[in-house]
Parts: structure tokens; C-alpha cells; sequence
């Protein structure tokens, strides 16, 4: 099991390697993508803010290793479909990164475009 200081410290060189790649977040067609996927991928981010996007309010701590029950505080994948999907739906044009990692979990985080600025694929 990572310690929380290795946690911090992977993190960090995931946000300098983000920052060095330009990485923007992943902006969906729609939701109908969304429930079609098989395995839902994210650019990590870690901390690192790309320009032309803004991170909003709105993230899901995510069970990754698809084996969580949905009594567990990170959603399950399916728990995290649903709500993303309605998200999508709901702010088309946004875009989608992993923000936080850990061993067995990841915080997924929404973007929004800012000044008419985003990538779309």
C-alpha cells in the first residue's frame, strides 16, 4: 500500500509530465459515448491547470480496480457512468481528467472552456 507522502509525490511528477505534454482535458461527443465504452480513459493531470480550461466544482472519487461494492465511499465504475453520463449531458463541451491518483482510486474532475478555448479530440 502507497503511504500518503508517495501518493503526493507520484502525483507531482504526473502533473509535471502533464504540463511538459500540454495534456488538455478529454471532452466527450455526448453521453451516448459515454454509456458505450468499455473502459473509461482519462488524461492524469494531477495538479497541473491547462491553459484554456478552468476546473469546475464538480468531481467523483472513483474506485478503479472495478471490484468496489456501492456502499464504499469511491463510486463504483457503473455508480460513476451514470452520474458522468448525466454530466455530459447536462454541459456539453466540457472536458474530463483525472486529477488525483491513488493506488486503488482516482478523483476525476470536470473542465470547462474558458475564453472560447478547448480541444476537442
Amino acid at each position: 500500500m502507497m503511504s500518503l507522502m508517495a501518493i503526493r509525490a507520484v502525483n507531482e511528477e504526473i502533473a509535471v509530465e502533464a504540463a511538459r505534454q500540454r495534456r488538455v482535458p478529454f471532452v466527450p461527443w455526448n453521453s451516448v459515448e459515454v454509456e458505450e465504452w468499455n473502459r473509461l480513459r482519462f488524461p492524469n493531470l494531477g495538479h497541473y491547470d491547462p491553459s484554456g480550461w478552468e476546473k469546475t466544482e464538480t468531481a467523483w472519487f472513483v474506485n478503479k480496480t472495478g471490484v468496489g461494492r456501492s456502499y464504499e465511499p469511491a463510486l463504483t465504475l457503473d455508480q460513476f457512468r451514470r452520474q458522468f453520463a448525466d454530466y455530459v449531458d447536462e454541459n456539453p463541451g466540457h472536458g474530463f481528467a483525472i486529477t488525483e491518483e491513488g493506488e486503488f482510486q482516482a478523483v476525476i474532475s470536470a473542465f470547462r472552456p474558458v475564453d472560447g478555448k478547448s480541444s476537442q479530440r
